[in-house]
């Protein structure tokens, strides 16, 4: 039996239940819809000309995607900020939502703080804290979300809000159909992922076996993948407590193609993971294909096609999967996918600066 067949191992090496988290992003995703559907919303006191979303890690992400649908749907400019400061074009006629898990993200509170000041548009998203309370000591639309989880597995709580509320205002079109689609792709993903799913027929496990011990090089074929590459370094940086790159194309044809040249010498345990979509361009295929005859016998190839028929749908099971690959990993590295140790003591030292 492979090991990450043993279910007794894999609930030892995963003492805070970040797979049952996982199990359950679908029906996370169904109760954040309902959230921002039920919420009381104000509409726009004037027409916004750009939006921003600030947010770290998993709430920056959840802003990455709605960026990637405005781009698909909408008509606006999207910025994620991820810093402690907003760009000086931020002003009256700016959209800014500001999204803090705990509430208590101090470059997410810094840029509410600036937002406030430069009379932006603002709406917050937490599952409570400082954020919470400012928002409503200033009379600003929050919503809360349901809080007790590690950020890294809300990412449901952390996008379907930002969308939903976009569409409610008008700022996207009805994404009734392919958020439907999204939930059946999801629920049917995590039916030929899960852990119950042996490995000979499983290809999470499968993958994060042919990853394990490597370091991964996560390469999206441009556009949304980008920001699934970069979704997936982060988890595998957080759960799987290993190094991890993220790179797109057709960018890395002008630059890291050339670190290949001398990768033989630098490392012999490199992998690369192409993210992939059924409607790419020839030009990006062509990239594709010419970039892994030149990487040759340097590093393992892997490619995952996203699956579905809109790009909220294809985004979302490219993250799914990559959620499952990085636990997976977890398990094999024998680390515990829910502590962050590192992060709680350099959270511990910037709360000495005042």
């Amino acid at each position: 039996m492979h090991p990450l067949d043993e279910h007794g191992l894999l609930a030892q090496r995963d003492p805070h239940g970040m797979m049952t988290l996982t199990l359950d992003f679908p029906n996370q995703c169904e109760r954040a819809m309902q959230i921002a559907s039920e919420a009381s919303l104000p509409s726009l006191p004037r027409a916004p000309r750009q939006v921003i979303v600030c947010g770290m890690g998993g709430s920056a992400i959840g802003g990455d995607y709605l960026r990637a649908l405005f781009e698909e749907y909408g008509d606006l400019p999207v910025q994620v900020i991820r810093d402690y400061q907003l760009p000086h074009s931020v002003d009256a006629q700016t959209l800014v939502f500001a999204v803090s898990y705990s509430g208590n993200t101090e470059e997410t509170l810094a840029c509410y703080h600036q937002a406030h000041e430069r009379g932006a548009i603002i709406f917050t998203i937490s599952s409570g804290g400082e954020l919470q309370q400012r928002a409503l000591a200033d009379g600003v639309p929050h919503m809360q979300v349901p809080g007790g989880q590690p950020p890294r597995t809300a990412l449901g709580y952390l996008f379907i809000p930002l969308m939903r509320l976009a569409e409610r205002l008008g700022l996207l079109p009805d994404l009734s159909q392919p958020y439907t689609q999204m939930l059946t792709r999801l629920v049917q993903t995590r039916a030929a992922l899960q852990p119950d799913v042996p490995f000979e027929q499983n290809p999470a496990k499968q993958l994060a076996q042919a990853l394990h011990g490597r370091i991964p090089l996560i390469y999206g074929s441009g556009g949304a993948r980008a920001t699934v590459a970069l979704r997936w370094k982060g988890q595998i940086n957080e759960n799987a407590k290993q190094h991890a790159f993220a790179y797109t194309f057709p960018e890395l044809n002008h630059n890291e193609i050339l670190g290949w040249v001398k990768a033989s010498e630098q490392a012999n345990n490199w992998s690369v993971v192409v993210l992939r979509d059924p409607d790419e361009s020839a030009k990006i295929r062509t990239r594709i294909e010419v970039t892994r005859r030149l990487v040759g016998e340097r590093a393992d190839w892997h490619e995952l096609t996203a699956e579905g028929a809109s790009q909220l749908e294809r985004l979302m099971h490219l993250t799914y999967f990559g959620d499952f690959v990085s636990l997976y990993l977890a398990f094999l590295n024998q680390v515990d996918p829910e502590n962050i140790d590192y992060i709680n003591i350099l959270k511990a030292e910037l709360a000495k600066i005042h």
